[in-house]
């Protein structure tokens, strides 16, 4: 069966708002058990649901008002907010594990807030955390009231099936300051590490790992590697038998996990796009799977009329069928579907009509009428559906004829795969050009780093120059050249080979090394490697490309300089693939640095590719990002260095 995260996600939230045990879970914190009969008793009373800033996001694209309500929830509430007490209540909290939640938890406790406690940490707790937990109910009185303490293993977002980010929305710009906390860094590390390890558990799998050498991913393939060792030898691991029983399945293969640094494509996270989903997430800032969008456009701050918000998921019919499809597309399936409704608008009327004028003896009338009646909530339901997309791709019109996107994409593209139009690109960069000083400054930065070999230094100033002119801040773009800058400095130093930047045999050579990872990231001499990676005159993002050489498991060129960890080999033995080893068909994808629906799509074309081997793939990231706040980070990390 396909590798599918969100409804095996959606289904652990379910069972805990419905008080549903689970024994692999579940951990009893004050030595003893409640009657389990009470458990069964309170799953259909009334109870108040307690979250975090974190775990909200968590639940927002999963459970909707309604479902709470069917699960008896009637309020929900943040744990950082001032709560009044609720006598004869029980509440589920689902927070993070962290000593602050703890304390506030406490400080309920001794409130009295609430008639039982049903606690629910995203992530694992700390044993310091666990005991301060119960010594507090104890102090309080209230440890009779804990029904349970459970560890659920939800630290992620589920935005689609097979895609989900971390909300690490800050990942990159910690990675790469050079002012940064090396204690920050490794924190940074241990969360991105904590949320894989979340959603392996949640699929009830142990993967096989590769990832880049010399950076972030390589680390944070490292930590999950001894995390997932060290679950495997404990008695009752998560993964013994499948952790949510009823929901894994059963798989012939186990997944394959890569880890790329953001620093492997830079293009992808900046480049305009021109199908819906990406655009509507570019352009409009989709955030966890609801867009807001202003249905009287320029004029609705003036009128004070706010935006009206959507929500978008499979449940969509239109946004199923074509969130992948390029814009134009849209435009005329959102037409088609208006005219199809109008003309089952007419029929109805019709059928009303001919039911007033025919004979009621005949028994027709009636029953013309009812067959009317009765197609009125489902012909409502596709207007309502029409009309969201309606606004949403009038907006999305806007901002392509105001900023010219439509110029962009396709100039970005035909850089992209090599065609290099100097005077087109100029011609935008202009201060007469069409499109926003981010718009700017986002081809100029594609230019330099997919035309690195034919742009001369007058080539560079003159593009400099050129968005100096339009008012855009250049710090993005200067930090991008010094990173491209040091790269070739450093392949000089090793003779060109590449792979000698990761051996770092000379002493000397390796400090700078060490330095130069340190001030500009992980990954640097791959920075523009990935952007030429072509396959048949059909443009794979670089990522894609990668992924799919990986899920081969061949040795081969493009796979030589990726780590191999396998959590269930034994420690220290070395994992490489060999010829004829099979290829893997089901594989997460994670990337480093920020992720975006442009990599999303590309990596699920994979599977609909002639003779593929990969059936099913899942998306991650640490953080879902626009090109205009990747560009904002890039700036900041431009005027730190």
């Amino acid at each position: 069966m396909p590798l599918a995260l969100r409804p095996l996600q959606r289904q652990a939230v379910h069972e805990m708002l419905s008080l549903v045990k689970n024994s692999n879970s579940t951990k009893s914190a004050f030595a003893y058990l409640n009657d389990p009969d009470a458990e069964a008793e309170e799953a259909n009373t009334y109870k108040v649901l307690i979250l975090d800033a974190f775990t909200h996001d968590v639940i927002a694209p999963l459970v909707t008002l309604k479902e709470l309500r069917d699960h008896g929830v009637t309020l929900h509430m943040r744990l950082s907010k001032d709560r009044e007490e609720i006598p004869d209540t029980p509440a589920v909290y689902f927070v993070r594990p962290t000593i602050e939640n703890v304390r506030m938890i406490a400080r309920d406790f001794e409130r009295g807030l609430y008639d039982v406690y049903h606690l629910n940490f995203s992530n694992a707790l700390a044993e310091s955390a666990l005991e301060e937990l119960a010594t507090s109910a104890a102090k309080a009185g209230a440890d009779e009231k804990v029904a349970c303490v459970r560890e659920q293993y939800l630290g992620y977002v589920s935005l689609e099936d097979d895609l989900f980010d971390l909300c690490l929305d800050d990942g990159y710009r910690l990675l790469h300051d050079p002012r940064a906390n090396e204690r920050d860094v490794e924190r940074m590390i241990a969360s991105v590490a904590t949320g894989l390890y979340s959603a392996c558990v949640t699929l009830g799998q142990v993967p096989v790992i590769r990832s880049q050498r010399g950076g972030a991913a390589e680390m944070i393939a490292k930590e999950l590697d001894s995390r997932l060792r060290e679950a495997l030898s404990q008695k009752d691991n998560p993964f013994e038998g499948g952790f949510r029983i009823g929901l894994g399945g059963s798989y012939v293969q186990r997944p394959l996990l890569c880890l790329f640094d953001r620093n492997f494509d830079l293009t992808a996270m900046l480049q305009h796009a021109w199908t819906y989903q990406p655009l509507v997430h570019d352009v409009l800032n989709m955030k966890l799977n609801r867009v807001d969008v202003d249905v009287d456009g320029p004029t609705a701050a003036v009128n004070g009329a706010k935006p009206k918000s959507y929500t978008l998921e499979e449940s969509d019919p239109f946004w199923a069928e074509n969130a992948e499809a390029q814009f134009p597309k849209v435009a005329e399936e959102v037409e088609s579907e208006l005219a199809k409704y109008k003309e089952a608008i007419k029929r109805v009327n019709a059928q009303a009509a001919m039911a007033d004028d025919e004979d009621d003896a005949l028994g027709n009338s009636t029953a013309k009428l009812a067959d009317a009646v009765q197609s009125l909530p489902e012909l409502q339901e596709k207007k309502r559906v029409i009309d969201k997309h309606t606004n949403i791709a009038t907006a999305l019109l806007g901002n392509i004829k105001q900023r010219g996107l439509d110029e962009y994409y396709a100039i970005e593209e035909d850089l992209l795969v090599g065609k290099v139009d100097k005077p087109a690109v100029m011609s935008l960069l202009q201060a007469t050009g069409r499109g926003s000083a981010s718009d700017k400054v986002r081809l100029a930065i594609v230019y330099t780093l997919s035309a690195t070999e034919s742009m001369s230094p007058q080539d560079a100033e003159e593009v400099a120059g050129a968005l100096r002119a339009s008012g855009a801040d250049t710090a993005g773009l200067t930090y991008i050249k010094r990173m491209m800058s040091l790269n070739a400095r450093l392949k000089n130093m090793s003779g060109g080979a590449e792979s000698d930047a990761h051996r770092r045999t000379d002493s000397n050579q390796g400090n700078i090394l060490e330095w130069a990872d340190k001030l500009y990231g992980q990954s640097i001499n791959t920075i523009t490697k990935g952007v030429r990676n072509l396959l048949s005159g059909e443009r794979v993002l670089p990522v894609a490309f990668a992924f799919e050489a990986l899920m081969a498991n061949q040795p081969g060129p493009e796979t030589s300089e990726y780590a191999h960890l396998d959590p269930k080999a034994p420690l220290g033995k070395p994992v490489v693939p060999r010829a004829g080893d099979p290829a893997f068909h089901e594989g997460i994808c994670f990337v480093v640095g920020g992720g975006n629906y442009l990599e999303y799509q590309s990596l699920a074309e994979l599977k609909t590719r002639e003779r593929a081997s990969v059936r099913s793939v899942i998306y991650g990231s640490t953080g879902m990002c626009t090109g205009e706040a990747f560009l904002s980070t890039l700036a900041a990390l431009g005027a730190a260095s």
